[in-house]
This record gives structure tokens, sequence and C-alpha cells, in this order.
């Protein structure tokens, strides 16, 4: 792979775009053509990626353009055309086609996706193009979230993986994970099945609580800043829908009906309803006349808006209590012991994230790292791996497990009791990630 002196970006007015924009100038010290439908929008890219690194400095390396005017000779000068349109073939797709015509031999050129098929999208470019096609997923904002899944087809040249993954590392500062070319690929698999199943024990529990409930039993002492379904909110029900239904059309594992999409989800979709971006969705915030705000949750039951309730779950508050005091062991053995249908409830999502997380190595990645770092570096949640260290070891997570009728993975099995499961904690302290 060549040296990375020239960047193309398309798509270059959007968050992602104009965030990654910015990473690459600053870091790479790339020249960067920034192209989006017209020179203005792509001048509005140029000044959101100034502020997204806080730096003036990367100003006069970028240069705005437009697709019909200035695609081809840039892509002619550059050493990597990272597109970022639409997520969708319909749009990528023609783009490729104009890409392919321009790029020199050598020249990378990636796309953002959150899953569809780097192979298929590959399929424009001749066998030189394919050797140097990839999935670069980075994660959103880019400054701040380090992750890039890189994802590789069979068109790929493994000397040339290596040094993008590198490239990515070393210069830009990226959280690399090497994943294969699956379905939503690994963070948004293993986030989205979680967010998704327990989006359908809200319903379960509707009576109970339902979406504020299920978010207290899976809140930060669980190792994760922001619940499930408060993180589907904050993506968007759309989002989250396109991810799950291409997840449930295209996979056939043994967490398959976990992605069908709730009725209820669907139900605040057609009505407009998709989240914070909408200003509510599953909750929603509103502001009084003298002020005060006041959050809401959706009642699945009913169609209408609660005020927020507050729960006094005893275990809940003994294992962020435990927390506070940096005892994570101790937090979990409180989340083993505890009594209820609340602490059944964590214990099964708990055992299902550690055994779904692991079941994807071999097919989606081929370490268990990857999954790991995938989870803790893109969705700040703590990895499968340091779980089985904090449950107490191989052993105590298979009993956990096996208590919740989860399906316990090879490499769970094969593993060597009283030896450390994770092996990111040089990279990634995972203690930080548990909130109590």
């Amino acid at each position: 792979m060549r040296e990375i002196k020239t960047v193309t970006i398309l798509g270059a007015n959007g968050a992602m775009g104009s965030g990654s924009a910015g990473v690459i100038a600053a870091f790479g010290g790339a020249k960067v053509h920034m192209l989006a439908r017209d020179v203005e929008k792509a001048k509005q890219g140029i000044e959101a990626a100034v502020a997204s690194v806080k730096t003036d400095t990367i100003r006069a390396r970028m240069i705005p353009g437009s697709y019909d005017a200035d695609l081809e000779k840039a892509v002619a000068e550059s050493d990597w055309v990272f597109e970022l349109v639409a997520e969708s073939y319909e749009v990528k797709e023609p783009i490729n086609t104009r890409i392919a015509k321009a790029r020199r031999p050598g020249t990378i050129v990636s796309t953002v996706s959150s899953g569809l098929s780097i192979g298929r999208l590959a399929k424009a470019y001749d066998e030189d193009g394919q050797k140097h096609y990839y999935g670069t997923h980075f994660f959103n904002p880019p400054y701040k979230m380090i992750l890039c899944e890189l994802v590789t087809h069979s068109g790929n040249d493994k000397k040339v993986t290596q040094a993008l993954g590198e490239y990515l590392d070393k210069v830009l500062g990226r959280a690399v994970v090497y994943t294969n070319d699956t379905p939503a690929f690994a963070g948004n698999r293993i986030g989205f099945q979680l967010m998704n199943e327990v989006a359908h024990f809200a319903e379960k529990y509707a009576d109970k609580g339902g979406i504020a409930l299920m978010d207290e039993i899976m809140s930060g002492y669980t190792g994760r800043a922001m619940g499930p379904l408060a993180t589907a909110d904050f993506v968007g029900l759309d989002v989250h829908k396109a991810i799950v239904d291409n997840i449930y059309d295209n996979t056939k594992d043994e967490a398959h009906e976990t992605f069908k999409l709730p009725g209820y989800f669907q139900k605040l979709i057609d009505a407009g309803k998709l989240g914070m971006k909408s200003g509510g969705g599953l909750t929603k915030v509103v502001k009084h006349a003298d002020g005060k705000r006041e959050k809401f949750v959706y009642n699945i039951k009913t169609g209408e808006y609660d005020p927020y309730p507050k729960f006094d779950i005893p275990f809940i508050k003994e294992a962020r209590q435990k927390i506070k005091e940096s005892n994570y062991k101790g937090a979990m053995d409180v989340v083993k012991n505890a009594s209820g249908f609340e602490a059944e409830i964590a214990r099964y999502f708990i055992s299902r994230y550690i055994s779904y997380s692991l079941s994807l190595v071999g097919e989606v990645v081929d370490t268990k790292e990857n999954t790991d770092g995938a989870m803790g570096f893109g969705f700040n949640w703590v990895p499968a791996s340091a779980f089985v260290d904090f449950l107490g070891g191989p052993k105590e997570t298979i009993k956990l497990m096996e208590a919740s009728k989860i399906p316990v993975p090879k490499l769970l099995k094969d593993a060597k009791e009283g030896k450390k499961f994770y092996e990111l904690g040089d990279k990634l302290d995972a203690r930080s990630l548990f909130k109590g």
C-alpha cells in the first residue's frame, strides 16, 4: 500500500464525513478533497471538520468540490477514496462505477456502512480495485469514538489489509477491529441483538414498568453508560429498524428470532416518533412554562406517554455501591446471588450478551479480541470477555448461562480456569465502563 498523502471524501457535508475528514487531515496530515452535492455543502463540511478536531490548521489542506464537477479529477490523484454517501446500494453502486473508472491502481477505496455487503459493493471494480476495496466503519463522532471496523471480503489482499490496518491504528489513532463481510459486522450485530431483545422484554413486562424498567435493570452497573432502550432512542428507531431487519433477513443463528422488530417500534416509526432526533420516541422530554424539564416514557399498552418512573430495586442499589467502591467482582456477586424477577432478567441478559459475543468468533471475526474491541471502543460496553473475569471465570459464567438457559459457546467451554479471559486490558480498562 502506498503512502496516503491525498484523500477524497465523498459525503463530506454529513456528520460522519466531516468528522472523518477532520481526523484524516489532523492526524494523517493529508490533503483532503471534500466533495458533496454542491460546493456550498462541501464548504459547510470543511467548517464542521475544523470544529470537530478543534484546530484551524487543517483548513488549508481541505479543498471543496462537487460530485458533478470534481469527482473524477479528485479520485484520479487520491491515494484513498473514502465514500460516506447514503446507506443504500442504489446510492453507493453508481458512485462506485464512477470511482472505478477514475482510480489509479493501488488506490484504496473504502465505504462507511453499518451492514451492506462489502463484497457486493466491490464488484464495481477490477481485480486491483477489489484487492484495495474495504469497509471502514468509523463510529460517530469519529474524533471521540475511535473504533474502526475494518471489513474485508474475499477479493482482498492480506498484505494490503495489514498495511491499511496499521495506517488506521498508528497514524489515525483508530482502535481497529477486523471483521468479515457479514450482516451488521461485529459491533452492531451484538449491540442491536441485546437492544432489540430488551425491547421485546419491555413489551412482555409492560405492566411492571416496560421500557423504563428494562433500562433500569440494564443500567450502568451492567457495564454501559446508557440503557439499551435509551441507546435505541439516541440512534433513532428508523436506524434501529434498518439494522435489525437486515440481520433478521440475512442471518440464521440461534438468536434469529430476537431480531424481529417489536410491533410498538413500528407503530412509533409510522407516527414519526423516531427518538431524540424527532423530539420523542421511546421517551420524550417536556419543557414546562417555569423552565423545568420533565421526562416521559412511552406506555406500550396505552400508546400514551407517562411520567418517567423511579425504581427502588435493592440488588441494583447494592451493586452500584460496590462499583462506587471499585469492587467490580463484588458487584457481579450481588447480581449472581440476588432474588426476584428483575435479577433473573439481569442475569439472562448478561449471559446472553457474553454468549452471543463469543458465538460470533469464527463467523464474523477471527478472535474474541475483535468482538471485545467492537463493544468496548464502539459502544462503551464492558466487553464479553471482561465479564467472564468479573463473574469469577469460565465455570461461574457457564453456571450463570445454564441457569438462564442460554447456549454456552465452545470458546467458553474450552477456556482454561484460573487464567485471565480478557486480553485487551492494556488497551482498554473494562472497569472504567461500569457506572455506579
